[in-house]
């Protein structure tokens, strides 16, 4: 009789664990859903003498397809600088394309452009228009092949403050209009001012990126949420990446990719 009991008692015992473990196991969360961050390399304009490496990171989660570009002007470093820190981030869900240097050959030179274009100036106006070049036809194919949702297109200027006489938009975030980019952009500027104690260095948040650019072309074209970030080359080099980078990290923050 007391084997009888001792058994039973075992079988209840180990009854009792093993809905404790299941239980368990049904509240952990399921891994099928984890990020496992991975990145390719890929040339765009391969076969030319434009050719560019394009870092697609993908999450292996579904979500957003965010965009980052540098280098579309060659002398506006922290732009180049901070996006080739970009292409090393993991993200959580979603896709993270960057291009850091989308003017290779103009970045080598340190200068604008390269050829009397201006790749700023290259992109679709409208829905009936077609990019100028190979350049910005390869880039703008990106844009279209990955179904972009988001797009921030990293610059410098100048100038710290907006000169009317000028075409000079000073420290800005100048995006095109849509209810959540405005949202996100104005709580990119407000925190970045926040840690700026000279009034003049503020950033200001601007609509309509330029006609031609990439940003607009994005946008008007495509849909796409998009954005031109600009920082002041007065400034140390540190300063205008780390405010880069802030934006950028305040973008896939918002998204919930990092």
């Amino acid at each position: 009789m007391q084997k009888v009991r001792s058994k039973v008692y075992n079988f209840i015992l180990m009854l009792i664990m093993g809905v404790f473990i299941f239980s368990t196991v049904l509240a952990m969360p399921h891994t099928a859903q984890a990020a496992t961050s991975s990145t390719t390399t890929k040339i765009i304009a391969q076969g030319t003498k434009y050719a560019t490496e394009l870092y697609v990171i993908k999450s292996g989660v579904p979500g957003p397809v965010v965009m980052i570009v540098g280098g579309i002007h060659g002398n506006e470093t922290a732009g180049y600088k901070a996006a080739d820190k970009v292409k090393d981030y993991s993200i959580e869900k979603g896709t993270l394309l960057v291009l850091p240097q989308a003017n290779k050959r103009a970045v080598a030179a340190h200068t604008r452009s390269m050829g009397g274009a201006d790749l700023n100036r290259d992109f679709p106006t409208s829905k009936s228009d077609k990019p100028d070049n190979t350049m910005s036809t390869a880039i703008f194919n990106v844009v279209k092949e990955y179904n972009v949702d988001w797009l921030m297109d990293m610059h410098e200027g100048a100038n710290y403050e907006k000169i009317k006489s000028s075409s000079s938009v000073g420290q800005s975030l100048i995006y095109y209009p849509d209810t959540q980019t405005k949202t996100i952009a104005t709580k990119i500027v407000k925190s970045l001012n926040v840690g700026i104690k000279t009034s003049y260095k503020d950033f200001t948040l601007l609509r309509y990126p330029v006609s031609g650019s990439l940003a607009s072309a994005s946008a008007k074209v495509l849909g796409v949420n998009s954005f031109i970030f600009e920082t002041c080359s007065k400034d140390y080099l540190s300063t205008r990446i780390s405010y880069q980078l802030k934006a950028a990290n305040m973008l896939l923050n918002y998204l919930q990719m990092k």
